[in-house]
């Protein structure tokens, strides 16, 4: 029997079940798309004072070398790295073959232009042939050097390559051009000073580099040396302290910090017991945070969790933010920053309120931060510019606003980076061009939140200030038809309307959803325009006919027959809200008042002269009740001053006081007392009442 009842309970309990699906459904979205690897739990900065307990070592890890060493380190391994040179057998055979064809050849020419004969016939071309073939081959063989790159130092060690085999010799090892022609020379003339400058141009052009520098191999050489650099230098051993609390973050232990950091993320997401619990963490935290959203919705804004459609927005938004920020975190080439955050709050002030807005923000950003290496940053700078945002955009009745925000969202991102990074850093040379670059995106990417309203608008039927602001257009087809068809009615709710919007500006308040409900309060009226005193323009009342249970019945239909017009031309639900509740469950004061003294014997049907409401539910749909029926009421005042205005006015709104109709709206009696002031002081400007200055 008691299972019986559970689920007996349960079918009555659909609307609770939508809802706890809604939010399991998110959760779990956002549970999957969370990162599966452990996070280290510590946050610390260089030159920060290390605020948590005394840390041990919970294992054995390396010392991992910062960027700053791997790159010096690097630059000097480049720097120092052996240049390899390369062996050419074919220049040295190539010039001693071409020796004696062209020895006789320079010897002729030198006979021609005048050089004595015994110079050069007498024993000097045997002693060239005899001994210079011989001194070139011992040349070329020790190897004569191209040129040395990066250094000029004469015991730099080389890398030489000859048949394939490599030796390493000193630079020394090697001669040089002037060298050869030097010891050529000392050979012909006992002294390394030429006799002759045509003979030593001669052996200059026998005389030719056969070391050449081997750029590709060296470059090859140079890379694997550069990889083959440890990333560690030094272990810590389990249990070994890595830092006391109080104790200053020098570099030194910044990067100690840094390696047992990345050592624990990498040891935790390869244990399938951490993962298990992991998750266990993830979901228990992400079920607080949305819970969290959903008591607010409970507490503050019940209207809103009643209504499945509208808090499956909000739970969608919140998890498609989030499976955004996790996808884009798979590509290493992205920062995360250039996603533009605030469209959330943005789209939800836009349909719901600021406050809604701001609490949904924050909760979203403190599970984004799951994903980013410094959570407290990314939250400091995504919360500062969702607030900027939020405050920014009042409302959003000019497109050109969006763009005010987006640069004050853009500087705020901008500040707030670079305030932690002096703080952190201390100087400005650690403010990196590429994060501002990256939230300057991020501020200009929100401008898509303009279209993605609109998209929502048309896809869930919520309405926008853009959208208010359209239909408080007095050139809408359906206000014209009203001005057309009843023009006394328009002008009454133009004045509605100015009154109502002052008033809730005044005590705070949609003054955009309020002056365009002022505005389409009375459209059911153009179906029975005669029947309205406004609209009248003879002294024929056809009212004069007609019972006056059947008068009564033919006014309060105009809020049936408003809804019905509303509905066609798909007016929105907050501002049908208005037609439906303006005149909320009072009496039709008149008729009802003209039956008792023409039938003061007749029992009195009640109903039939009472509108059936409902009664306002909110501050704006209760100011305009009252604009409605102070406006319509001063139109009947014969005599028009400030006492008259004063009383009636005062009369008025109490009546509805203590008629009840205003129970279920969110208004004080302070704000009503304020109502009442605008009210008095509006309409003496309408109806140009001077005060009375007492004599």
């Amino acid at each position: 029997m008691p299972a019986r009842n559970l689920l007996y309970y349960l079918s009555n309990q659909h609307n609770l079940i939508v809802k706890l699906l809604i939010f399991s459904l998110s959760v779990g979205l956002i549970v999957y798309v969370l990162p599966k690897e452990g996070r280290f739990r510590y946050e610390f900065g260089l030159g920060k004072t290390w605020l948590h307990n005394d840390l041990l070592a919970p294992f054995d890890f390396a010392i991992q070398k910062s960027k700053s060493e791997l790159d010096a380190e690097a630059a000097s391994v480049e720097r120092n790295s052996r240049k390899y040179y390369r062996y050419d057998y074919q220049v040295g055979a190539e010039k001693t073959e071409q020796l004696p064809a062209e020895l006789d050849s320079f010897l002729l020419r030198l006979e021609r232009i005048g050089k004595e004969e015994g110079l050069l016939r007498s024993g000097l071309r045997t002693r060239i042939l005899k001994d210079v073939p011989t001194l070139l081959n011992a040349y070329y063989d020790q190897g004569i050097i191209q040129q040395l790159i990066d250094t000029s130092a004469r015991q730099a060690l080389l890398i030489e390559r000859r048949n394939d085999v490599f030796t390493e010799k000193e630079y020394r090892d090697y001669l040089t051009k002037e060298e050869v022609l030097n010891s050529l020379a000392l050979t012909l003339f006992g002294t390394e000073t030429w006799k002759d400058e045509e003979l030593r141009l001669f052996f200059d052009r026998f005389i030719t580099p056969n070391v050449f520098f081997d750029d590709q191999r060296t470059q090859v050489a140079s890379r694997q040396a550069v990889a083959d650099i440890s990333d560690s230098r030094g272990m810590v051993a389990r249990g070994e302290k890595i830092i006391s609390k109080g104790e200053l973050i020098t570099a030194e232990k910044y990067q100690i910090l840094v390696s047992l950091r990345d050592e624990f993320d990498a040891r935790l997401g390869t244990l399938s017991v951490s993962r298990f619990w992991l998750i266990i963490g993830q979901t228990v935290l992400v079920t607080l945070l949305l819970g969290m959203l959903l008591v607010f919705l409970i507490l503050l804004r019940k209207d809103l969790f009643e209504d499945s459609i509208k808090l499956t927005l909000l739970f969608s938004l919140v998890a498609a933010m989030v499976v955004v920020a996790a996808s884009l975190n798979r590509f290493p080439a992205l920062s995360i920053y250039v996603l533009p955050f605030c469209v959330l709050p943005i789209i939800i002030r836009a349909f719901f309120d600021t406050r809604l807005a701001l609490f949904a923000h924050l909760l979203t950003m403190m599970i984004i931060g799951f994903l980013v290496a410094n959570p407290f940053e990314f939250l400091l700078i995504q919360i500062l510019g969702g607030m900027a945002c939020i405050f920014s955009i009042v409302n959003l009745r000019k497109r050109s606003r969006l763009f005010v925000t987006i640069t004050i969202l853009a500087f705020v991102y901008w500040g707030t980076y670079a305030s932690i990074t002096l703080m952190v850093e201390g100087n400005l040379q650690s403010i990196r061009l590429q994060q501002l670059m990256w939230l300057s995106g991020s501020a200009s990417l929100t401008l898509f939140s303009y279209p993605i309203i609109y998209l929502f608008e048309k896809v869930f039927g919520f309405t926008s200030d853009v959208s208010l602001l359209e239909l408080s257009d007095t050139n809408n087809p359906l206000l014209k038809e009203l001005a057309l068809k009843a023009p006394g009615t328009f002008q009454h709710s133009l004045q509605v309307a100015n009154l109502a919007e002052a008033a809730i500006y005044r005590i705070g308040g949609n003054s955009l959803l309020v002056r365009t409900g002022a505005l389409y309060h009375d459209i059911g009226k153009m179906e029975l325009a005669r029947y309205f005193i406004e609209n009248q323009a003879t002294s024929v009342n056809p009212h004069d006919e007609l019972a006056f249970d059947e008068s009564a019945r033919l006014i309060i239909s105009h809020v049936k027959l408003g809804v019905q017009l509303g509905r066609r031309h798909k007016l929105p639900d907050k501002v049908l809200d208005f037609i439906r509740t303006h005149h909320g469950t009072t009496r039709v004061q008149y008729f009802y008042r003209s039956f008792i003294k023409s039938f003061p014997q007749a029992e009195v049907d009640e109903a039939a002269f009472r509108y059936p409401g409902p009664i306002p539910f909110s501050r704006e749909t209760a100011v305009v009740m009252m604009a409605d029926a102070v406006e319509a009421t001063s139109r009947s005042l014969k005599e028009v001053n400030s006492e008259k205005i004063d009383q009636m006015v005062e009369e008025v709104i109490n009546r509805q006081i203590d008629d009840g109709q205003f129970m279920n709206a969110d208004i004080t009696f302070r704000d009503i007392t304020a109502i009442k002031k605008i009210f008095k002081k509006m309409l003496m400007n309408i109806y140009h009442v001077r005060m009375e200055y007492p004599k």
